[in-house]
């Protein structure tokens, strides 16, 4: 069967007990997919007894290639190898780099200075407030921020981002044909518009637990360096913070509160490293604007286009932050709630409740209180 470079690509990332280090070897050695594809032999080296099974039968793998191209056009998702120039050169230094990529959005972010902002998903309403503040005015310097698209600090990075013209990079663990979590269905359309969706995982992928350390990798990768905003001491964001590290990246951490759970892994990593900092220019000063190839302070980068960027404070979003604000860690009655806010009864209870099932606020018999972990 005859094929072509992208679905020889695709077929080797598909075929079981390969992985990524096998695919990039295979890769590297043969110099093209399809010199590697047709190499059976070479393939079933470098994987394992399930690899040469799977090898019996080469069309199907090649079949399923197709489909999922057919579903990248249909979406709009480029497919990017490790061997095209278009595939970003701080990923090939990685131990086990991703051997395809699918992207989808605003390609040209990526050549811009990024910076990483990571953090917790039951962020506090300061946490979320800091993170897209400084995420702004980062991206109105010219810079792209990048994250992982989850809920708290990860979208509020994004939403501030989309808001300057340096724009975002989400990076996905799972395929970019569907947002997750659905939450941020509005982000997840807005990035794929305006900045850039990046996943190492095909389209119909679904999210697995053990994609989202993956994911981490290459968001500490892409960035020359990752700040923290809130992080538990068992935080994910702090796998993040092990990749940086062991890439020689820069680790920045955002102080919080003495009495928050989402502070402890922030607060450590400032124990540990010394890396406050506290604003947007602290990141900026320690940005190595020389080695990025870009002028001191990033002055001179335009737009990326002329496209208009999206604001992505609607109502329920401020409502949001308003209660959780609002709220603390002593109980605070519904009616003085609704005192404080000046919002209706129906909607607060609404929001109260959307925050409850999101796990950030709890019910008690003498009111709300924020959930500190």
């Amino acid at each position: 069967m005859k094929v072509s470079e992208v679905e020889a690509l695709l077929a080797l990332r598909l075929l079981p007990g390969i992985g990524d280090l096998g695919a990039t070897r295979l890769l590297r050695g043969a110099g093209s997919a399809r010199r590697a594809w047709s190499d059976s032999d070479a393939v079933a080296r470098a994987g394992r007894s399930e690899t040469r099974r799977a090898l019996a039968r080469p069309e199907s793998w090649v079949i399923r290639a197709r489909s999922i191209l057919r579903r990248c056009e249909g979406a709009g998702i480029a497919v990017v190898g490790f061997l095209d120039d278009a595939y970003p050169e701080t990923l090939r230094h990685l131990h086990d780099p991703p051997p395809i990529l699918f992207m989808k959005g605003r390609t040209k972010v990526l050549s811009r200075p990024l910076v990483a902002m990571v953090g917790s998903r039951k962020a506090t309403a300061t946490g979320r407030r800091t993170a897209r503040r400084m995420a702004r005015e980062l991206s109105s310097r010219g810079m792209g921020v990048v994250s992982g698209m989850a809920l708290g600090i990860d979208g509020a990075a994004h939403r501030g981002a989309l808001e300057g013209k340096g724009s975002t990079v989400a990076v996905l663990g799972r395929g970019p044909d569907r947002a997750y979590p659905v939450a941020n269905a509005d982000l997840f359309r807005a990035v794929g518009r305006d900045g850039l969706l990046l996943s190492e995982f095909p389209p119909g992928e679904r999210a697995r637990p053990h994609n989202f350390p993956r994911r981490n990798r290459i968001i500490a990768a892409l960035a020359w360096g990752v700040v923290v905003v809130e992080a538990g001491e068992r935080s994910g964001a702090l796998i993040t913070v092990d990749h940086a590290l062991d890439l020689g990246r820069e680790v920045m951490a955002v102080p919080g509160s003495v009495e928050w759970e989402q502070s402890r892994g922030t607060h450590a990593l400032i124990r540990s490293l010394g890396c406050i900092v506290t604003s947007s220019r602290d990141i900026l000063e320690r940005v190595p604007w020389a080695s990025l190839g870009m002028p001191e302070g990033g002055e001179g980068m335009g737009e990326l286009d002329p496209a208009p960027r999206l604001r992505l404070e609607g109502p329920t979003e401020s409502m949001e932050e308003r209660l959780d604000e609002l709220v603390g860690i002593e109980p605070l009655p519904l009616e003085e709630i609704l005192a404080r806010s000046g919002l209706p009864a129906s909607r607060a209870l609404s929001t109260l409740t959307r925050l409850e099932i999101e796990g950030r606020l709890r019910r008690e018999p003498e009111g709300w209180v924020r959930v500190e972990c």
